[in-house]
């Protein structure tokens, strides 16, 4: 299991070097008090995992992006998996978000026939609605009252969940496989193509931008706890880094040594504090996380 790193300024850390020398700031981040601790390793039965969330009752959901074969997987609190839902053209499954404990959103990522993002049923496991998007939508997340969506060469979507107008957030374009969440008024997202992280608010204001290849490379899945701190997968570096609020410190929690193959969707359980991994392998990994 990953062992507790020192939060740094500059992330110069060899890649998957969790003991390379590092830069200690004078003054102690909530960070550096972040521990990681393996709570279940979840057979999923696939191989293309990509997006995943958890409802309030704590059902994990996680996507396959397979041809031929996506879907989403519903696992339950024992580790097996309760059933699945299939989804064939025009449907298909990139990521996934909770509406509420009975609706998820689930967007297309590259979709031959129309990109955009299914509004899913749990009950009946069925499509309900289907929200047309211009280009093909990768991360997706819910803020509350709105879906947040990542666009490919588009600016960030934000869709009303109450009449599903669309409104965009400026200065945002991001590429294929990026993804997206959000805390408060600020929203998080990463650029796979650029190897950044970034921040802003709904205006599209610029907060910060995180960048160092040698400690991230290929950034996919992000999410966010209750303190701001943002989790975000490094798909190439093989690892999950946390950044600090303001963008400007960050630590490494877990690596390829702690399971990590080509790591893609993550998602914080604020109300559990448990961060879900999904794998470009058949598991998934929930890691418990607590503070001291």
């Amino acid at each position: 299991m990953a062992t507790n790193t020192t939060v740094y300024d500059v992330c110069d850390a060899k890649e998957n070097d969790r003991e390379a020398q590092v830069v200690v700031p004078k003054e102690i981040n909530a960070i550096h008090n972040i521990r990681i601790e393996l709570k279940q390793k979840l057979d999923a039965d696939c191989y293309s995992l990509r997006g995943c969330c958890i409802t309030t009752k704590g059902e994990i959901l996680i996507t396959n992006y397979d041809e031929d074969n996506e879907k989403v997987i519903a696992i339950n609190n024992a580790g097996k998996v309760e059933y699945t839902i299939p989804f064939t053209e025009p449907f298909k499954s990139f990521d996934v978000a909770c509406l509420d404990d009975s609706k998820i959103a689930v967007s297309t990522g590259y979709a031959t026939e129309k990109p955009g993002i299914s509004i899913v049923d749990l009950d009946s496991r069925k499509v309900v609605k289907f929200i047309d998007l211009p280009s093909y939508p990768y991360g997706i997340t819910h803020d509350g009252t709105s879906l947040i969506c990542c666009v490919e060469d588009k600016d960030i979507h934000v869709i009303s969940c109450t009449d599903y107008s669309v409104t965009t957030i400026p200065n945002t374009v991001l590429p294929e496989l990026s993804y997206v969440s959000t805390h408060a008024d600020k929203i998080f997202f990463t650029n796979p193509n650029k190897n950044t992280v970034s921040c802003c608010l709904y205006n599209g204001t610029q907060v910060w931008d995180f960048k160092d290849e040698n400690v991230l490379k290929f950034p996919k899945g992000i999410s966010v706890d209750n303190n701001g701190n943002v989790f975000v997968n490094g798909c190439s570096s093989e690892n999950v880094v946390v950044i600090s609020p303001d963008g400007k410190q960050c630590k490494q929690i877990l690596n390829d040594d702690d399971g990590l193959y080509n790591p893609f969707g993550n998602f914080f359980d604020k109300d559990r504090k448990q961060l879900l991994v999904t794998n470009a392998t058949q598991f998934a990994i929930v890691y418990n996380i607590s503070y001291s």
